[in-house]
């Protein structure tokens, strides 16, 4: 974008300046190898996992779902909601918790517990397996004491 805009109009140079100064020249780099390196892991895990039925046509299936993906003009961040339709309309193979009761239950139940967990401790992340053992990375929570002036009270006004 700077580039694009300062070939334009060479005054925009000084507006970009200060902003570039930010960040290392590997920044590009390393951003595209993440976009990258995503889009391979998700082309191998739906191939290998979800098509891994569809045989030769996995790879391609597999390709376009990573391309519709990982396409930063459709979803402005990877934190977007992609709602069940939409995934489904995408190619992917969905099953709605609300078609199963009881498994729907069991997995609100731990994200009940995990999100109780994550408001009433210093857990930040929780991994744990059927074996029962787990990895829980805690947060230090770093309390700063401040003293507020208290509100004078308003009169009230006579009647």
């Amino acid at each position: 974008m700077a580039k694009d805009e300062c070939k334009d109009d060479p005054k925009n140079i000084g507006v970009w300046i200060p902003i570039l100064q930010n960040y290392g020249p590997a920044l590009l780099v390393e951003c595209q190898n993440a976009i990258d390196l995503s889009k391979i892991l998700v082309k191998k895990w739906l191939k290998k996992y979800m098509f891994k039925e569809e045989g030769d046509k996995a790879e391609k299936i597999a390709i376009d779902i990573s391309n519709i993906l990982s396409d930063h003009n459709k979803f402005k961040s990877h934190g977007r909601h992609i709602g069940i339709k939409k995934a489904r309309k995408y190619g992917l193979k969905i099953q709605s918790l609300e078609d199963d009761q009881t498994f729907q239950d069991l997995v609100l139940s731990v994200f009940h517990a995990t999100t109780h967990t994550f408001s009433a401790t210093a857990a930040s992340k929780i991994i744990e397996n059927h074996l029962g053992n787990a990895f829980i990375k805690q947060s230090r929570q770093i309390i700063i004491p401040t003293t507020q002036m208290p509100i004078p009270a308003i009169p009230k006004k006579k009647q």
